[in-house]
C-alpha cells in the first residue's frame, strides 16, 4: 500500500520477537534507571510488547455502546500523511 503510495519501495522489517523485545526493555531500564521523564523510552516498548503478547487484552469488549461505525480503509488512513 505503501509503495503505491508514496512511488518508493517499502517492505516489512521484522525487528526481533517477543524475547529480544523483552531483552532490550532491561537494557534499557538498567541504562536509565533514574530518569526524570515522565513516560521513558521503555515504557512505550513495554506497552508495545504487552499488546502484541495479548496481555493488554480487555476482557469482555463492549464494542456495542457506541454505535455502528463504518471501517476506515488503510488507504484513507495512509494517503493524508504522504
Amino acid at each position: 500500500m505503501m509503495t503505491r503510495l508514496d512511488d518508493r519501495p517499502w517492505k516489512l522489517l521484522r525487528a526481533g520477537g517477543m524475547g529480544r523485545l523483552s531483552a532490550m526493555i532491561r537494557i534499557a531500564r538498567l541504562l536509565t534507571p533514574d530518569s526524570d521523564a515522565a513516560f521513558p523510552a521503555w515504557q512505550g516498548m513495554q506497552y508495545i510488547r504487552d499488546m502484541a503478547s495479548g496481555r493488554g487484552k480487555l476482557s469482555p469488549l463492549d464494542n456495542a455502546r457506541y454505535g455502528k461505525t463504518d471501517w476506515t480503509s488503510a488507504k484513507a488512513v495512509l494517503a493524508p500523511t504522504v
